[in-house]
């Protein structure tokens, strides 16, 4: 009996938000929603993939702008057009995040990529030193070290046939572990160990719940066995990052005390410059209104830099690798400049001044983001309603805006489906590029605060993987790779590549 009053209740609930959803939309196209499901039947049974798809379909129907209703407080509004984007994304009031970040608040808490209002501010300024050129020239050698060992697993696979996306990530997840906290755990070597397990855990966990309804409300989802595994690795997760911010604390104290003069604290102009920092170490010696991060203040920091730090950086690879090895022209062109970079001898190592100067690897970088952006879908939560370009958008509405069609959109970018990386050459192209058309890294106030990093680190794998290999593409390159849009893109199926001894 209270179950039936209680679904009765819900579906009075749903059917109320449902007819308020339709009078406020009223000047913005949207599907016709059922009662109770609304536009949720549009999404049922379909995978991924083919979710990915039917939001493009939707955009062809609707427009630039269409609403979507998919379930309690779930006011979705999807904007296509670069004015509108460029509305969103720089507005100093549109800087909360949309409702599925939420479910990354078990692992990051409030870090920099979930939080908001002041304590976002407060945070971004601290942080912002963390990205400073100097840092970020120290982390070249980590960048290289680690690429390196990708190229002797690379050479251990011996068949020459590899999935080359899995190799990337374990690299990527190596470097930025060392990079964030200054320690390693050895990813490449040992693939099965607990914490490489429960970063794989919790990014299952983070692809169910974006996709299936059942897993979306924190309700029905705490009763599942999904939520206990996400439990076991968060425990395993946090212990980690716990364990060495207490043992860099430690050191830090030890040594201030043994220096007469106090001097271990940097100041920012010099961060980075007297030896090598992992992130946390510069977390450690910041403070905010003059009083040192809690341990859980760096916590939230550091797993947000884990998690945006290495996934992106390994989506990116991934297509970067399809793009070129299935555009021969393309490779051809960027072997010929890192040789001409960084000469003859492949054990040469890639620092931070050279790889400035791969201008062609550059564009080819660029213009895979723009085809495959690592993160296909950026979200803002409205809190008042708000005007954007003459279209009301009340208070409780989720803002999407994808990377991925626009950077797919015909009236943007001309022959969209093709890989022309000269698009982005300022100096010969005659494209003209809207900035609110290409935005990989996002834009605005909430920018991506760690692209420098991430497209050193790019660069530095590249580099390092072409002077020693042809990478060629296993399966049929005239039909693109079906994508899946979660958090990060990524493919239905592994891409699989063959990697041939380069020699020169």
């Amino acid at each position: 009996m209270w179950l039936f009053l209680a679904l009765l209740l819900l579906a009075g609930i749903l059917l109320l938000q449902m007819i308020r959803f339709l009078k406020i939309m009223k000047n913005i196209p949207c599907p016709l929603p059922l009662p109770l499901l609304g536009n949720a039947h549009l999404f049922l049974g379909l995978t991924p993939a083919e979710a990915c798809q039917r939001m493009g379909e939707l955009a062809e129907i609707y427009g630039d702008t269409f609403g979507l209703f998919l379930g309690p407080k779930s006011f979705s509004v999807l904007l296509f057009n670069p004015r509108d984007v460029e509305r969103v994304l720089s507005s100093t009031q549109l800087l909360v995040k949309s409702h599925e970040y939420s479910f990354l608040g078990r692992w990051l808490n409030e870090g920099l990529l979930v939080s908001s209002g002041r304590k976002w501010h407060r945070r971004r300024k601290i942080i912002t030193p963390a990205f400073h050129f100097r840092v970020l020239e120290a982390y070249v050698e980590i960048f290289d070290r680690r690429s390196r060992q990708l190229v002797g697993q690379m050479e251990a696979n011996g068949s020459g046939k590899i999935n080359l996306g899995e190799a990337i990530h374990l690299c990527t997840l190596d470097a930025i572990c060392e990079t964030a906290m200054g320690v390693s755990i050895n990813a490449q070597t040992n693939a099965d160990s607990e914490y490489v397990q429960a970063v794989k855990t919790i990014s299952m966990v983070l692809h169910k719940r974006m996709f299936n309804i059942f897993y979306r409300f924190d309700l029905t989802y705490m009763l599942t066995p999904l939520a206990r595994a996400e439990k076991k690795a968060l425990d395993v997760l946090h212990q980690f990052t716990e364990k060495i911010i207490v043992q860099r604390r430690e050191e830090l104290i030890r040594g201030a005390a043994a220096t007469k003069e106090g001097s271990a604290i940097e100041k920012d102009s010099d961060v980075g410059a007297k030896r090598k920092m992992a992130f946390l170490d510069i977390l450690l010696q910041s403070t905010i209104d003059e009083r040192p991060l809690t341990n859980l203040d760096i916590r939230e920091e550091v797993d947000t830099f884990m998690f945006e730090g290495h996934d992106t950086t390994s989506s990116a690879l991934m297509f970067f690798f399809y793009n070129i090895a299935t555009h021969p022209e393309a490779q051809a062109r960027c072997v010929q400049e890192i040789r001409s970079v960084f000469g003859q001898d492949k054990s040469s190592p890639v620092t931070y001044e050279l790889l400035n100067k791969l201008h062609y690897v550059d564009l080819c970088v660029k213009e895979t983001l723009r085809m495959y952006p690592s993160v296909p879908l950026l979200g803002r939560k409205v809190l008042e309603d708000c005007e954007i370009n003459g279209k009301l958008i009340p208070a409780g509405t989720n803002i999407g805006i994808s990377p991925l069609y626009l950077g797919r959109r015909e009236e943007l970018f001309s022959e969209p489906n093709s890989f022309k990386p000269e698009r982005f050459d300022v100096v010969t192209s005659a494209e003209k590029l809207n900035p609110y058309a290409y935005i990989p890294f996002s834009a605005g106030p909430r920018n991506c605060i760690g692209q420098k990093f991430a497209m050193l680190e790019i660069k530095a794998i590249v580099a390092n993987v072409l002077r020693h290999y042809e990478v060629d593409f296993i399966g049929d390159a005239s039909e693109p790779p079906v994508l899946i849009a979660e958090l990060i893109l990524r493919t239905k199926d592994p891409l699989m590549f063959k990697v041939k001894e380069r020699v020169y």
